[in-house]
């Protein structure tokens, strides 16, 4: 009996032993993800108020506290100026979006970041861009650069009477 207990603890006791001289596994390194980007900010449209001036030259402004957009027409050009308010970042790049969707259309300009955080487009006056003018009008939102950026988005209204009144000074610009 003591032979056949030894039988079957001699080769318990040597594979303990080797699994004993066994290196152990290497650690293996956790690293743990990188936390995700912060999403960017979400914006709330601030609503704009018109003001509209005729004369030798036609200027709009639709404007909040944080955001402005100010349209200027001539028989020549027409002239889209974005302004941002005090604390509001200004455009990364200097080659800069101006964005208007409304329900009477869309469309986008390239402007040129300028001091006193300021954006600026110029386009010749032409048919399309009283074309502009008029979707303007209607009302919708104005996007200034990429949305990353953290700008505020401006909500225009329609501008009623006061806007279509003004818009008679700038179709006076192309057809004089």
């Amino acid at each position: 009996m003591r032979v056949a207990l030894f039988k079957l603890v001699l080769p318990a006791v040597m594979v303990m032993s080797l699994a004993a001289c066994e290196k152990p596994p290497a650690p293996v390194a956790v690293v743990p993800p990188p936390p995700p980007a912060p999403p960017p900010p979400v914006r709330r449209p601030v609503a704009a108020g018109w003001n509209f001036h005729s004369g030798d030259l036609c200027t709009a402004s639709a404007s909040s506290s944080a955001l402005a957009l100010d349209v200027s027409a001539s028989s020549s050009r027409l002239t889209l100026n974005a302004r941002m308010g005090r604390g509001t970042p200004t455009p990364a790049s200097r080659s800069v979006t101006i964005e208007f969707a409304g329900t009477a259309g869309t469309w986008t300009v390239t402007g040129r970041k300028a001091a006193s955080h300021r954006v600026i487009a110029y386009q010749p006056m032409t048919e399309d861009q009283a074309g502009q003018i008029l979707v303007l009008l209607e009302g919708g939102v104005v996007r200034v650069g990429r949305p990353n950026e953290g700008l505020p988005v401006l909500q225009v209204p329609n501008s009623g009477v006061p806007g279509r009144d003004w818009f008679e000074c700038v179709r006076r610009q192309l057809f004089p």
